[in-house]
């Protein structure tokens, strides 16, 4: 099989395991035990803290571990169920779910939540200028779009929000879900000026069930309650040899991160230049437009066919593709509401595909992809 789903997930790198597998091995004590065993286990928690701390050019006091970027999302929004007095949070129309879905509950407690629409996949930044008003609380906007790979100009949205703060003298939290930017495309959370952000480990060869969320933000007070760890903002026993492993991921991912950019930007140029050769269309950023996106996701539609019919064609000829978030038993409808507030027609929605790509994949798989595509256009035209 040849797998092109790697926004999904990605397989542990060796490296990563070797880690794992070390440091279950020399640290089976409980970090929050205050026995040799854990304050041994204790110790190598903090340096790797530190360690992370250091690749994200952040802080250590500002890096929490949790158990992925949904949890992070989780306990950014989550918190302001902690405010007497609801305000408005603002979002862009093409948040992953784990923050689109806050809508309904904070709605509950009185919260105002707004989606900004996103035309072409980017939020505009005069769009955030207009929504901004004196009870807005919080604003969450995603580095790089889990579906089509837009990257936002979050410099500029930035921008705007801590300007118009100056003028009312009240701070809005600025959260970033950089779960599909993470060791794939530069990012700065100090240098961005955000006061918050989401990463999942496996998203860059790292195990599952492990993430972190960078906070700097004191105020910040989480909703769930547990033994104290994380200073309190995720209780639970940390999962020494995963955040270990992650580390070890993480820093590979940020050393090779400049090559890899490359080989997939070549890859992706051969998978759009055989999309459109099929008289497929390119609903994401397509390479000449000058428009800023991820090289490692393209998302196309495939009319007349259905997703659902495309990929089953294409998994039958050995090709692991999707039709949007795997973080939803209903992928292709999760896909779908972020080709809506791109303002694409509903029939192009119904027949998008994900193609995902990683400097892993072979320019020879990249081109029996091509070749696949080009084939089932001419198929099933």
């Amino acid at each position: 099989m040849h797998y092109f789903d790697w926004t999904a997930t990605t397989p542990v790198s060796e490296s990563a395991l070797n880690e794992y597998s070390k440091i279950s091995r020399e640290y089976p004590g409980n970090p929050s035990s205050t026995h040799p065993m854990g304050l041994k286990a204790k110790e190598r928690l903090e340096e790797e803290r530190k360690h992370i701390a250091s690749l994200l050019g952040v802080p250590s006091s500002t890096v929490y571990f949790t158990s992925g970027g949904t949890e992070s999302d989780s306990i950014v929004l989550s918190s302001l169920l902690n405010t007497l007095t609801p305000g408005t949070i603002l979002t862009s129309a093409i948040e992953h779910s784990a923050v689109l879905e806050y809508k309904g509950i904070l709605q509950k407690y009185g919260w105002t939540f707004k989606s900004l629409r996103c035309p072409g996949g980017y939020l505009n930044p005069l769009s955030v200028k207009e929504a901004l008003t004196p009870d807005v609380r919080m604003l969450c906007v995603m580095s790089v779009n889990n579906v089509t790979g837009t990257v936002q100009d979050l410099n500029e949205i930035v921008s705007v929000v801590r300007e118009y703060s100056k003028s009312t003298g009240r701070s809005i939290h600025i959260h970033c879900d950089c779960v599909q930017s993470m060791g794939k495309i530069p990012f700065d959370p100090v240098s961005l000026d955000i006061d918050s952000c989401a990463v999942s480990s496996h998203k860059f060869f790292g195990p599952r069930g492990v993430g972190i969320l960078y906070n700097r933000n004191k105020g910040l007070l989480s909703l769930s309650r547990g033994g104290g760890q994380e200073k309190g903002l995720r209780g639970g026993t940390e999962n020494l040899p995963a955040i270990c492993a992650m580390g070890v991921a993480l820093e590979e991912a940020l050393a090779s991160m400049n090559e890899n950019y490359e080989t997939v930007s070549n890859y992706r140029n051969m998978v759009e230049k055989a999309a459109l050769e099929s008289g497929y269309s390119v609903l994401s950023p397509i390479s000449d437009s000058g428009k800023c996106y991820s090289p490692y996701i393209i998302n196309i539609c495939v009319k007349p066919l259905p997703s659902e019919v495309f990929l089953r064609i294409m998994g039958d000829k050995g090709f692991c593709l999707s039709a949007g978030s795997a973080c939803s038993t209903n992928s292709r409808g999760k896909a779908e509401s972020v080709l809506e507030a791109m303002q694409i027609k509903s029939q192009d929605r119904m027949s998008s595909i994900r193609v995902s790509i990683c400097a892993k994949n072979t320019e020879e798989e990249v081109s029996l992809l091509c070749e696949a595509i080009r084939q089932t256009a001419k198929d099933y035209k």
